[in-house]
């Protein structure tokens, strides 16, 4: 069966979030919405497919997710350097575009873990039957739009060069296609085990990366903050339902 028509369009949609960069200039309230979208969708997508497929596999994965959520935390906590600070009278702020440099860099290297994943359960699903092959690829499909172009919106609040940015976004949009082309040489390199837990360490990074970095931009905002609220909510149920439809 010839799929690469298939993958070559998951790739295509999975690169959404390129289009930002077809403008010159965006407007901030946007890629804020965008951003609370992110927040929400990349909170449910680690606990409720992450954690619960992990969980599936190995009991010991809780251990890794939260192993790596208090990884990431004290990394950031003590760790990482902020060299461009603000300084307001008595206060001290951080430049926002460095904060984002290692926000856009932890999210992009917890989400491509995942979605390497990805490609493996589309194999997988091939391999069963062609129906819930492409099931699971439409599945893919979906979640990926919210996530790229989130993703975008992060690494554009960033300090990273254009093409660099343009770069992760490629890279991203290549994970389900690696994973479904190397499935059978990652498998036989790692057990269901090591799977699941390397996928509990993703979950780990994209709940503190939700829930710490993310999550306050919602709530910061003042200027449509209903508005703001309402695509969170929509990134959490919407990610949420899609794994009752999976």
């Amino acid at each position: 069966m010839n799929l690469f028509l298939p993958l070559a369009a998951l790739f295509l949609i999975s690169a959404t979030g390129i289009i930002l960069y077809f403008f010159q200039k965006i407007n901030g309230t946007i890629l804020n919405l965008l951003i609370a979208l992110g927040a929400g969708s990349m909170l449910a997508v680690s606990l409720v497919h992450i954690l619960t497929e992990s969980l599936e596999s190995s009991n010991i994965a809780i251990y890794a997710f939260m192993g790596w959520f208090l990884i990431i935390y004290l990394v950031e906590e003590l760790l990482t350097k902020h060299r461009n600070d603000h300084k307001h009278g008595d206060h001290t702020h951080e430049d926002p575009h460095e904060h984002y440099n290692h926000v856009a860099l932890v999210t992009l290297i917890a989400i491509f873990i995942h979605t390497i994943f990805d490609g493996l359960g589309i194999r997988a699903g091939f391999g069963i039957s062609s129906i819930l092959g492409y099931s699971i690829l439409f599945g893919v499909v979906i979640h990926q739009i919210p996530i790229s172009l989130s993703l975008a919106a992060i690494f554009q609040e960033s300090g990273f060069q254009r093409k660099t940015q343009i770069g992760a976004l490629v890279l991203f949009a290549l994970a389900a296609p690696i994973g479904f082309y190397l499935s059978d040489v990652l498998l036989s390199y790692t057990g269901e085990i090591s799977t699941a837990l390397l996928t509990a360490f993703a979950g780990g990074s994209l709940l503190y990366v939700s829930a710490t970095d993310l999550l306050p931009v919602v709530h910061s905002q003042s200027k449509y903050k209903y508005l703001t609220i309402a695509c969170f909510i929509m990134g959490v149920i919407g990610m949420s339902a899609m794994k009752l439809w999976e």
